[in-house]
């Protein structure tokens, strides 16, 4: 007996997932195994979807329409279509991993913000070209998107980018492209965190989902739960559940995990009752036709890999699997709800386990003893290694011309040089591309300029949208006037301060630079120039 067999009456059982499960084949097989829905943890929010090169190095071509890039997003869809697993699409629209330069003219930070009505032409375009994407190269493999995400805070709106520079009525407005651009059964929903606070709940119906359902604009409600061992109340969190309900839409739980720092037995056995505890209200809620509830979603399929540790500051032993995919104590107890709600197996011919061996399971019982059968992931060593992919290559790619872009891009560098035995580090904003050699520029009066002079060995540093730049080597000064001019061209702010021909402008140029591009979903790219 699975997660997805013992609940496939009631709703749909899924997991997110991170670019390391998905490389890692013994995950990916719990995955499959146990779950029939999936959702990408991290690569298809904003950031990873809205190009940054081509936005930010040609912002007037795409002023009114962003360049996207579906690199990151591309592995996850392919492996849903491959292994015939749904998706939930996560996020379209977040105040959070959307690049503040998107909302500039030209997506220039150094330029003024976009007018609302310029912001609402970018929106619309960027929410059409990414369902446009998935729908006509992938159709039918998402069957839910959270439109817009984590939109209320402190009592009213949250005070985010969105809302300052398009106002109150951005979430209409994403639904509104949304829906007029989503291929027919997608459901559009509202997601959030917190969500049985009262005060929040009752935010989230009048303010975000009433107005919605209105328009004909929302399909459901995304309830994320994360929880504590002792936050929310089940009654509180009941009550909430069951007033979504009411209203008639869909609920999903988008984002389920239940921090805890022991891993101790007694723990284990804590979190595995208040697992079962939700569970039972989720089960009756939907037997009761309170809450039409369509999907579950924990966030991430084991311990090790789940974003709590980090966020939370110590470790966490939040979900049903740990270490070599090996079910919790909290494994055994969800899935007792679901027999114990009426969903078990109703024929000899089905009382198999997923492996074929002989089980205790016999017609109309799925417990011996009131105990779940003990289930094993079948998997080598080798299934545990993660292989990441390099990243496909592109033109312009492992050149000079593709770090002198992300430089470009990213407006703000770091550069660290050498002091005696004392490393120095600044930021910068220079960089020029003269007679096929890379170049930064500063003041000979200047620190930086003295101790590149005493030791050239520096390394310059940049990161942007999940990925990140290191160009180590030698800069060498350039007294060219022809490099000092073609740098000035480049930067005519600097014009004010700086002139070819005085003494203070100084060029310098790299040699035997090594470029390094990385990225927590892929793995590193060095190339020398």
């Amino acid at each position: 007996m699975t997660l997805k067999k013992a609940f496939e009456k009631f709703f749909k059982i899924g997991a997110a997932i991170s670019a390391r499960n998905l490389y890692t084949p013994a995950h990916m097989k719990l995955l499959t195994e146990q779950f029939n829905s999936f959702t990408c943890e991290n690569d298809m929010k904003p950031m990873y979807m809205i190009d940054p090169v081509k936005n930010r190095a040609e912002g007037a071509k795409y002023n009114t329409s962003p360049a996207l890039c579906f690199d990151t997003a591309r592995p996850y869809l392919e492996f849903a279509k491959k292994a015939g697993i749904a998706m939930r699409g996560h996020t379209l629209v977040w105040h959070n991993q959307t690049p503040e330069w998107f909302f500039h003219e030209e997506y220039n930070p150094a330029l003024p913000f976009a007018s609302r009505e310029l912001i609402l032409e970018r929106l619309e375009n960027y929410i059409k070209g990414v369902l446009g994407f998935v729908q006509e190269e992938y159709p039918g493999i998402i069957y839910a998107w959270d439109v817009v995400n984590e939109a209320i805070d402190e009592h009213d709106m949250r005070n985010s980018v969105w809302l300052k520079r398009v106002g109150r009525d951005f979430v209409l407005k994403a639904f509104e492209f949304a829906r007029k651009y989503a291929a027919p059964g997608v459901s559009l929903f509202y997601n959030d965190y917190e969500t049985a606070e009262e005060w929040k709940r009752d935010l989230i119906i009048s303010e975000i989902l009433k107005p919605l359902m209105e328009r004909g604009l929302v399909d459901g409600m995304g309830m994320q739960s994360h929880l504590l061992m002792d936050h929310p109340d089940p009654g509180a969190y009941d009550r909430a559940l069951r007033m979504y309900g009411a209203l008639g839409l869909e609920v999903q739980i988008t984002e389920l995990d239940m921090h805890n720092n022991d891993p101790s037995d007694a723990s284990m056995k804590a979190l595995g009752e208040r697992y079962a505890e939700f569970f039972r209200i989720l089960l009756n809620a939907k037997k009761e036709g309170a809450a039409n509830i369509t999907s579950v979603t924990f966030w991430n399929l084991l311990d090790e890999n789940s974003w709590l540790t980090g966020f939370r500051r110590e470790t966490s032993y939040p979900l049903l699997f740990h270490g070599k995919c090996e079910a919790k104590q909290a494994y055994y107890d969800v899935l007792e709800t679901a027999l114990d709600a009426g969903s078990c197996l109703s024929s000899e011919s089905d009382a198999e386990d997923p492996k074929g061996h002989e089980s205790d399971l016999k017609s109309g019982s799925c417990v011996s003893g009131g105990k779940v059968s003990r289930w094993e992931l079948e998997a080598t060593e080798e299934d545990y290694i993660t292989t990441m992919p390099e990243a496909p290559k592109k033109e312009g790619d492992n050149t000079m011309q593709e770090v002198y872009d992300f430089l470009k891009a990213c407006g703000v560098y770091y550069l660290a040089t050498v002091e005696g035995d004392q490393p120095r580090v600044r930021p910068f904003g220079t960089v020029d591309i003269f007679e096929d050699g890379l170049y930064i520029q500063t003041g000979k009066v200047k620190e930086v300029s003295k101790q590149l002079q005493a030791n050239p060995k520096a390394e310059i540093c940049a990161f942007m949208d999940g990925k990140w730049l290191r160009v180590s080597g030698k800069l060498v000064r350039d007294d060219r006037l022809e490099a000092k001019k073609h740098m000035l061209d480049a930067y005519p702010q600097l014009q004010a301060m700086y002139k070819a021909e005085d003494d203070n402008t100084e060029v310098l140029r790299f040699e035997g630079a090594t470029a390094t591009f990385s990225s927590f979903g892929g793995a590193p790219r060095t190339f020398t120039f």
